[in-house]
C-alpha cells in the first residue's frame, strides 16, 4: 500500500485518480473517521486495473476527493437523462409509425 500523502504527482492529481494505470474513475468502497478529528481513512480501487488501498487523508483531500465525485455523478446523469430521452424519442416514433400503418387495435391495449 502507498503513503496517502507523498509529495510529487499523486497528490497533486487527486485521489480520484489510480496510481498504477492513471484512470480516472476511482471509486470509495469505504471510509471511517479516525480518532484524529478531521482525518479518514478511505479504502478506494480503480475498477480499470483492480488497484485498491486503504490510507488516512485530511478533510482537504477527502473534500476534493468528494467533488470530483460530485462533478462525475453530475456527468453520468446528463448521460443517463440524454440516452432516457433519445430511447423515448425512439418509442414514439415507433408508436405513430404503428399508428399511421394502423398497426394498433383496442386488442392491444386489453
Amino acid at each position: 500500500m502507498e503513503p496517502a500523502t507523498r509529495t510529487g504527482t499523486k497528490a497533486a492529481r487527486g485521489l480520484h485518480v489510480c496510481p498504477k494505470c492513471d484512470s480516472n474513475l476511482v471509486q470509495p468502497t469505504c471510509w471511517e473517521q479516525t480518532n484524529d478529528r478531521g482525518r479518514w481513512r478511505l479504502w478506494r480501487r480503480c475498477p480499470e486495473c483492480e488497484w485498491h488501498c486503504d490510507a488516512v487523508h485530511g478533510e482537504r483531500e477527502i473534500d476534493a476527493y468528494d467533488e470530483e465525485l460530485d462533478n462525475g455523478t453530475a456527468a453520468l446523469t446528463r448521460v443517463l437523462k440524454e440516452l432516457e430521452h433519445e430511447n423515448m424519442q425512439h418509442i414514439a416514433e415507433a408508436f405513430t409509425a404503428a399508428l399511421a400503418a394502423d398497426l394498433i387495435t383496442a386488442e392491444d391495449f386489453g
